[in-house]
């Protein structure tokens, strides 16, 4: 197993950011979109695999076209906001049914741009796949949520607020898991089946089953640190303020002057209950994305030939996550640079990639195969497609 590096440092890319920031400020935002290649021009170049890197080749003036697209849209979505309620939730409904295009342009778009040793990557997803998944899907899931709360309501007079309360509470359980896993797996399925390296195909094969069991200890894990939490931050309340205090705000409801004496007083308790709430949410993110990250990579191969790996631990990518928050927020905004460069090594010397044939010998046959081919380069409508792992 070869794992990825990378090589760039926080110093470095500070002197990009600011200059993108100042620039961006001065243009009034129509520099974005240069600043958007010119940030991942240098992490591109700086993620390593076995000596070489990866390249990004799209340029501002493509970026341009998608920009100017979102900004009249954005214009168009303000002004009409003031004219017509219908209007602006019809101009909503048509952003939400054109998601799905914009997701699969996108796709095909950054997938052309990326190359790594002199090959491209590339997406062959037919747009009917991205409304099913981006879609179809979502709104099957919204639809049987109703269902589900009509059938409980009926039900209700039937069986007895307690027993349906129980009952609602576990098929609704059910179902949201079931469904939000199925998406998962067909979106995960659609944005890996169908890209290509090269004239390499990549697979994955993943079940609903596991992306299940994954969210249930996702939510178990919740409760527990959620629980936990609270306990910690009651313990500091009860230590610092006390209960008489907690008490004499609710007698002091018909009192202005005093209710504002007593929450000056839990004022920085209220505070450190919001930000262990926040620090408490990204290690279940953390717990949920590596889970998902180890369980696709260990299914996913390139032609057969080449397979991957994830030792990316939940306490090691939420160590990050913490800390860079509690970074970017006291140094305000200064240290993005820093916590975006931890991100990037933090995930890529986690990722690793096998090959059983020998990785150069790999390549060559890759790079024989792409010189033979046409590029397609087609407009570009960029957004930005997290795959979730």
């Amino acid at each position: 197993m070869k794992s990825l590096k990378f090589e760039g440092s926080g110093r470095e890319y500070f002197k990009i950011w600011i200059v993108n920031v100042l620039l961006t400020i001065v243009t009034l935002g129509f520099y974005y979109p240069w600043a958007k290649v010119r940030n991942r021009r240098y992490f591109y170049a700086n993620s390593i695999l076995d000596g070489r890197n990866f390249e990004y080749h799209a340029t501002g003036k493509q970026l341009f076209i998608g920009f100017l697209v979102a900004m009249s849209l954005f214009i168009a979505y303000v002004v009409i906001q003031q004219l017509s309620t219908i209007g602006s939730v019809i101009l909503i409904g048509a952003l939400f049914i054109a998601v799905p295009w914009l997701i699969w342009r996108s796709m095909m778009f950054n997938m052309r741009m990326t190359s790594f040793s002199n090959v491209r990557f590339g997406f062959v997803g037919k747009l009917r796949d991205s409304y099913m998944n981006f879609f179809v899907y979502p709104a099957l899931l919204m639809i049987g949520y109703v269902v589900l709360a009509i059938g409980v309501e009926v039900l209700m007079p039937i069986l007895g607020m307690g027993l349906t309360s129980l009952i609602s509470m576990i098929v609704f359980l059910t179902f949201i898991v079931f469904a939000v896993s199925f998406i998962k797996k067909k979106n995960t399925e659609y944005f890996i089946n169908l890209s290509r390296y090269g004239q390499g195909i990549f697979q994955t094969n993943v079940k609903t089953k596991e992306f299940m069991n994954i969210m249930v200890k996702t939510v178990g894990i919740a409760l527990l640190t959620m629980l936990i939490t609270a306990l910690i931050i009651g313990a500091l309340v009860y230590a610092t303020v006390g209960l008489e205090t907690l008490v004499s705000i609710q007698e002091a409801a018909n009192d202005p002057q005093m209710m504002q004496a007593q929450m000056a007083a839990i004022l920085p308790i209220v505070g450190l209950a919001y930000l262990g709430m926040i620090l408490a949410s990204m290690f279940i993110m953390a717990y949920a994305m590596t889970r998902q990250r180890t369980y696709v990579y260990q299914n996913t191969t390139l032609d057969d030939e080449i397979s991957f790996g994830s030792t990316l631990k939940a306490k090691q990518l939420a160590w990050v996550m913490m800390t860079n928050f509690l970074a970017v927020i006291a140094t305000l905004g200064l240290a993005m640079p820093w916590a975006k460069v931890r991100v990037a090594r933090v995930m890529l010397e986690n990722t690793q990639v096998h090959t059983g044939a020998g990785f150069d010998q790999y390549m060559t046959q890759k790079q024989n195969e792409s010189s033979s081919l046409g590029e397609q380069i087609g407009d570009a409508f960029d957004v930005d497609v997290g795959l979730g792992f």
